[in-house]
């Protein structure tokens, strides 16, 4: 138990003035809830009921009575009564707001932690890493564990408030009080028992879902590939049923978290019974009776919050795990960060005998690659599926570090330069073009929100993209919709064009851009491709080798590794790798290793 408490204070780091406020707060609403108790016995008194000597709660009545003139007793003594119970109530409210305000505190500075460590981290290259569990983590279990913080200080008040009540008790009657601590302890060995195994279904509930966003998230990706292909029935069935996992799991431990309410509220019960004849049986007063077990039925508050904090932290478990293996893993960037700016690339970027691969057990995607990328001219990079030419691309961009070798830009390691420095070098465009579910002014603006309109529109003329936005309604102000489905592939891509065009890169590369657009499309993107891209340094990628004759140089690749180099025509001429996978295009025949893919 202790070990889960220092996890939750660790892990949700809340503000240092939170706990000695939250509990200082917690501990005067107990002292005040115990001080009306306590008052119940001179009022009982002053209306006839008979005295009881002895205890230490009495000695102190009898010193401080005598200073309430006698016929203002019972006024004096219910209008204390009435403003303890008001004052109280004041610190309660107060510290449930002050507590609601840290849970949302933690859970925001959680949030913003592990999005903050996924970005920097690259997490999404992690093997075994699925986008849902960060989804899940950040969106359920941060707040899971912002909840664990309040589950402690709820833990905490409920033991001090426990202890004030036994104080009193003790102070009403030793005897008394020994009876209801041994019973409470049974109580608590009753509840422990039957919810051993909330521990062990918290952490099946983070898993179950996990389970359930995989399927929701890749189910809502895919929605255009099962509808095609007739599986809604198949994966209606398949939701239903990882849902319907989730509902079993969590009334499991809803169930195991409610247990402590009824044990602890059925022990009390048969307590007050068994303390009601002791006290007749040794002879206290009725007044002090009524207030021991005023204060004893009240003990069942603070009991079955300690019990329900408990099992509700065991329940939480999981979770914790979850956000601190998150954290973990994402504790030290992916990529050290240099110290050096990145300056203009005046000659161009050089691989030198660079090995790289994506896990230790898999084979090499870059086999001892060496090549130069000449700065302002484009060099084409083409070979076949798994050739290692978007691997070579990710390296450029620096999403990844070669395990041997060295990328160099004008003679100096990508290293050396600070990562978001060496980036603002570059741009990238792919055939899937990625567009948030904005404006088109806000897409074509990204990574400099502050631009000018007529910037703006100035990057959509030079990407031909002027014409189309025109004719839309809401023209730049025109919601593209989720991922730009709104929008055709080619007004995408001219889209993501405008886009780098206004980021204005030295270096622009290209992972098959025109792969996905029809003949006419991809002609007009070329178009104004070739007019923004002259004198820029370009790769690019492409399987329609047609699109790329115009290039300085191409550089073949195959199983990891360059086996031609040198400009279209000098390759054509040497009938080797290119003029044969040219030939084969051209006449229609797809390379045996495509088609296996």
């Amino acid at each position: 138990m202790l070990d889960k408490l220092i996890r939750v204070q660790r892990l949700a780091a809340p503000p240092v003035w939170a706990a000695p406020v939250i509990i200082s707060l917690g501990l005067l609403a107990a002292v005040l809830e115990g001080v009306g108790l306590i008052l119940f016995i001179p009022l009982l008194q002053s209306l006839g009921a008979p005295t009881t000597s002895g205890s230490g709660v009495q000695r102190l009545l009898d010193r401080l009575l005598p200073l309430i003139p006698t016929g203002y007793m019972t006024s004096v003594l219910v209008g204390l009564l009435c403003a303890s119970i008001l004052i109280k109530n004041l610190v309660t409210t107060t510290n449930l707001g002050v507590t609601q305000h840290v849970t949302g505190l933690v859970a925001h500075r959680l949030r913003t932690r592990i999005f903050d460590q996924t970005l920097s981290s690259c997490i999404d290259y992690a093997v075994g890493m699925r986008r849902a569990d960060i989804a899940t983590t950040l969106s359920t279990n941060s707040w899971t564990v912002s909840n664990g913080m309040t589950l402690l200080y709820r833990f905490v008040i409920a033991l001090v408030t426990l202890i004030v009540f036994i104080i009193l008790m003790v102070g009403i009657s030793r005897l008394l009080t020994i009876y209801a601590i041994l019973c409470l302890i049974v109580a608590g060995i009753v509840i422990r028992f039957s919810t051993r195994r909330a521990d062990e279904t918290g952490k099946a509930v983070v898993e179950e879902n996990k389970r359930f966003g995989l399927r929701m998230w890749e189910n809502i990706e895919s929605l255009q590939l099962i509808r095609a292909f007739g599986q809604e029935a198949f994966e209606r069935e398949r939701f239903h049923t990882a849902s319907d996992h989730v509902r079993r799991r969590l009334l499991k431990l809803d169930l195991l978290w409610a247990l402590p309410g009824p044990i602890s509220e059925i022990a009390i019960t048969i307590l007050i019974g068994v303390l009601i004849v002791a006290a007749n049986r040794f002879g206290i007063g009725i007044a002090a009776l009524a207030a021991f077990l005023s204060l004893l039925y009240r003990t069942q508050g603070p009991v079955r919050d300690l019990m329900q904090s408990k099992v509700a932290l065991d329940g939480l478990a999981g979770s914790i795990d979850d956000v601190e293996h998150l954290l973990a893993v994402t504790q030290h960037p992916f990529l050290i960060d240099g110290a050096q700016a990145a300056a203009p690339i005046v000659s161009g970027i050089e691989l030198r005998d660079v090995w790289f691969r994506y896990d230790k057990d898999q084979p090499w995607a870059l086999d001892g690659v060496s090549l130069t990328i000449p700065a302002g001219k484009t060099t084409a990079i083409v070979g076949e599926s798994g050739a290692g030419k978007s691997t070579l691309l990710s390296l450029l961009f620096r999403f990844y570090d070669p395990e041997r070798g060295a990328v160099l830009a004008d003679g100096t390691p990508l290293p050396a330069f600070r990562v978001a420095s060496w980036r603002d070098r570059l741009a990238v465009m792919s055939q899937d073009v990625q567009l948030f579910a904005d404006t088109i002014k806000v897409n074509i603006a990204y990574g400099r929100p502050t631009v000018a309109m007529a910037d703006i529109e100035t990057a959509a003329t030079i990407a031909r993209a002027d014409r189309f936005i025109a004719a839309l309604p809401d023209g730049y102000d025109t919601m593209v919709g989720d991922r730009g489905l709104r929008l055709s592939g080619g007004q995408r891509q001219r889209i993501a064009l405008a886009r780098t065009v206004l980021r204005n890169p030295d270096v622009l590369l290209l992972d098959e851009a025109t792969n996905a657009l029809d003949i006419e499309s991809e002609q007009a993107f070329q178009v104004a491709l070739d007019r923004y891209s002259h004198r820029r340094t370009v790769v690019v990628i492409a399987h329609r080798l047609s699109t790329i004759q115009n290039a300085d140089q191409v550089i073949v690749m195959a199983h990891g590794r360059v086996v031609e180099a040198g400009a279209p025509a000098d390759l054509l001429r040497a009938q080797g790798h290119f003029a044969h996978m040219l030939k084969l295009q051209q006449h229609g025949v797809v390379p045996p290793q495509e088609a296996a893919q």
